[in-house]
């Protein structure tokens, strides 16, 4: 399945940072963390797709953000100087899930040459959730 067919099947949108993503949870418990202006909801969850070839914008975001590899090709996940590699392989020093600390710029894109598709699917978990307000591309 390529990754124009992969977006369709898991009904995912262009994201404006690159990809194609959707959300697929929202907790109806909103918090105002100490230093915010405005409340959130507690914890976001989305699905997010990277086709090979495509670089994702360096960018923030205010809250935790925790990267779960789903399917794909490995996810080369950069931030605070280091690059870590979200796959299904820990002998291949791949991990199934990469914490981002908030407000750390980063940016992400396929390991090249899998054999496993020509796409990378994981899930990001936002804490404080995601708010558009928040993302910042650099």
């Amino acid at each position: 399945m390529d990754a124009g067919r992969a977006a369709e099947v898991w009904g995912l949108e262009p994201h404006p940072e690159g990809g194609f993503y959707r959300e697929t949870y929202r907790s109806a418990i909103a918090v105002t963390p100490p230093g915010w202006s405005d409340p959130r909801a507690l914890a976001t969850s989305a699905l997010y797709l990277l086709p090979a070839g495509v670089r994702s914008a360096r960018h923030r975001v205010q809250g935790d953000e925790l990267w779960l590899y789903h399917a794909g090709a490995p996810m080369l996940l950069n931030f605070g100087g280091r690059e870590h590699r979200l796959g299904p392989e820990p002998g291949a020093g791949e991990e199934l899930q990469v914490l981002v600390p908030g407000g750390s710029w980063q940016w992400a894109r396929p390991a090249t040459g899998s054999a496993l598709a020509d796409w990378s699917l994981v899930a990001c978990v936002v804490a404080p959730g995601f708010d558009f307000g928040d993302f910042e591309l650099a």
